[in-house]
């Protein structure tokens, strides 16, 4: 009686360890984005197929995906899932998430009647409103930067009455540039003119 017990130790899918295939009990992602699952398995399943099922019901739940014998990366759907034989891990990513994705999963392993499992519970947070955010930011910056300038008092008054004396001061170096410098200048010139006769007469 004691040798069938014994003989399922060394046979494939009857391992000592008290769960053939774990993972985390829950997961969380962001609606648009991508999460990341890691399901470490008892080695004695290296050779079995793995998948990722949906379902709150594990005996009614949809596999979305299920690796290949060689162990390469399969992806369908925005799901793909990867079975690593040398660290005995099973990864599966979820891309573009959604929020309708949040539902119990389970990390499974493929064999011929019971299959081996573990429940995963995925949330998803919706994405951050980035531009409704921007808005609330900005706007009460700019309704205070107003108020603040009608109610500056003197201060205003002091940065109004600078910008004009700026104004001013620029007007008045433009004419003292293009009417009163050719004004002297001609003026200059006819005082020349004038004397240079006299200075003629005189030698004379």
């Amino acid at each position: 009686m004691w040798l069938f017990p014994a003989l399922l130790l060394f046979l494939p899918g009857f391992s000592t360890a008290q769960d053939p295939i774990t993972g985390p009990d829950m997961v969380r992602g962001q609606q648009q984005g991508s999460l990341t699952v890691l399901c470490p398995y008892d080695s004695s399943w290296k050779d079995y197929k793995k998948y990722w099922c949906q379902g709150a019901d594990w005996s009614t739940c949809k596999i979305l995906i299920q690796t290949d014998a060689s162990g390469q990366l399969v992806k369908k759907d925005g799901v793909s899932i990867r079975d690593d034989q040398t660290d005995f891990i099973v990864t599966v990513t979820m891309e573009e998430l959604r929020t309708s994705d949040a539902d119990i999963y389970w990390c499974a392993i493929e064999r011929t009647g019971y299959d081996p499992h573990f429940e995963v519970n995925v949330n998803i947070d919706p994405a951050p409103e980035t531009s409704t955010k921007i808005v609330s930011i900005m706007a009460p910056v700019l309704t205070t930067t107003a108020s603040t300038m009608e109610n500056t008092g003197n201060y205003g008054g002091t940065q109004t009455n600078t910008h004009t004396w700026s104004l001013l001061s620029s007007i008045y170096f433009k004419l003292l540039v293009f009417l009163e410098v050719p004004l002297l200048l001609g003026m200059l010139s006819a005082v020349l003119w004038v004397n240079r006769p006299q200075r003629c007469s005189g030698g004379k």
